[in-house]
């Protein structure tokens, strides 16, 4: 069990509140199945966020690992991209701050 907890982590791309969402693994007691589900989740998850950074469209940040557990976000829907990408309303801006233009 932690070892799944140890990849997950490793895994997950903000690494907040390790002691509690820790804690909460071990309520959630996560099924082999579930397991998967999650992991699979998350690098779908991860996939489109890191195209929609490379195509500079606006894709809001990962929730802290532990509220990403509570709130079961493993179930929610990738949105596909090719569509994203069309239909991208806000564009992120290129510079970072104001000295780079």
């Amino acid at each position: 069990m932690e070892k799944l907890f140890d990849y997950f982590w490793k895994k997950y791309p903000k690494k907040v509140g390790k002691k509690q969402c820790k804690e909460y693994w071990k309520k959630l007691k996560p099924s082999p199945e579930l397991y998967t589900t999650i992991m699979i989740a998350l690098d779908k998850q991860k996939k489109y966020k890191d195209i929609c950074n490379t195509n500079n469209v606006f894709c809001p940040e990962f929730p802290h690992p532990i509220r990403w557990l509570k709130h079961e976000r493993w179930e929610d829907e990738v949105p596909n991209i090719k569509e994203t990408l069309n239909n991208s309303i806000y564009v992120k801006p290129k510079y970072k701050n104001y000295d780079e233009r």
